[in-house]
């Protein structure tokens, strides 16, 4: 009983060289009688991390909404090739088969003998709270000997063009001050409005929430385990151009617009209140950058993604158009274990100089 209690302690520090060669040890003396289901299922990633020289308290996380195409695709490739996470939560809306090539190619390509790469696909439209607490549900299920450390919200859709929505709104414009807004009879029609808030400001705001409950609890297990090493966390909001009073309007735009002001002021806040837990939190404000959502556009102005940002591209500054894995390097930036981790409570235009138009 003595050398199982040291085992477990051993193992809720995490020290599992020390682990296998105790072990080792202990079954060549013969000294105790060890059920050898019970030490498999103790040491399965043990010896893996063994294995590969890593030890599993640096093993990461990181969840990343809309994770599996644009933008987010881009990041989730730039930190799975990174090799500094041990897993990624990846959500998706409504295109499973597409969600789980992804995963598919993610692990053919990042995940070997040196980097154990484990990708989760979590589905489900992010306005609906089931779907939110399916998100945690699976990491602390499939991710509980590891930490979160990067939150990513990224999922978004222009309503009836780039995505569908369980709300089954259809595509339509709804702007302030032109009377769109209003029905018939005259009353107030919020339906668009009330979309855009729940998935750029509730659902923004809900995974803020319960992500820093569990990196807190990361923050405190490694200072308690070690007083000189540092947690180091990133809460990163996906915005759009126009959407805090440093760009100018974007007219059309009203209504996903106004959610993510929320996003852009609510960012201050948690970097304020997070700095403490060594968390950083910032919004990427992403310019014209090649996605799917951009093609979707393309697709209802009669032309191709390619010939409709080759055009875009004239009136950037810089003549460039952005890959959604330019993205992905700024998330790693900022998450990373150099300068950008003392970056905190910015909105950071990422755009070839589009802002300055």
């Amino acid at each position: 009983m003595q050398f199982i209690a040291q085992i477990l302690q051993l193992r809720a520090s995490h020290k599992v060289i020390d682990l296998v060669s105790d072990l080792l040890s202990e079954l060549k003396n013969e000294k105790h009688h060890v059920n050898i289901v019970f030490i498999i299922l103790l040491f399965h990633k043990g010896f893996n991390f063994y294995a590969s020289g890593k030890r599993m308290s640096d093993m990461k996380f990181a969840i990343i909404t809309g994770g599996t195409r644009g933008i987010g695709r881009g990041i989730s490739e730039t930190l799975a090739a990174s090799g500094e996470f041990g897993g990624l939560l990846l959500t998706y809306n409504t295109n499973r088969e597409a969600a789980e090539a992804f995963r598919d190619t993610l692990l053919a390509n990042h995940k070997d003998d040196t980097n154990e790469l484990q990708v989760e696909l979590v589905g489900g439209d992010l306005t609906n709270e089931k779907s939110r607490d399916k998100i945690f549900e699976c990491a602390d299920s499939k991710f509980c000997d590891h930490d979160l450390t990067v939150v990513v919200h990224n999922a978004g859709q222009y309503v009836g063009i780039t995505a569908e929505n369980e709300d089954g709104i259809q595509e339509g414009t709804k702007i302030f001050g032109d009377g769109s807004l209003l029905r018939e009879d005259g009353s107030l029609d919020t339906t668009y409005f009330e979309y855009y808030q729940k998935l750029y400001s509730t659902a923004f705001i809900d995974i803020c929430e319960r992500s820093l409950v569990r990196m807190k609890k990361a923050h405190d297990r490694i200072k308690e385990e070690d007083a000189d090493k540092k947690y180091r966390g990133s809460i990163i909001g996906i915005s759009s151009p126009g959407c805090n009073t440093s760009f100018k309007i974007t007219p059309g735009y009203d209504m996903p617009g106004s959610g993510k002001c929320v996003m852009e002021y609510s960012i201050r806040l948690y970097a304020l209140r997070a700095a403490k837990y060594g968390i950083n939190c910032n919004v990427i404000i992403p310019g014209i950058t090649r996605s799917d959502a951009w093609g979707k556009i393309a697709e209802k102005r009669g032309a191709t993604c390619d010939q409709f940002l080759a055009k875009m591209a004239g009136v950037i500054p810089m003549g460039e158009v952005i890959e959604a894995t330019d993205i992905g390097d700024t998330v790693k930036f900022l998450a990373g274990s150099g300068g950008g981790r003392f970056m905190t409570g910015l909105s950071l235009r990422v755009d070839a100089g589009l802002h300055l138009k």
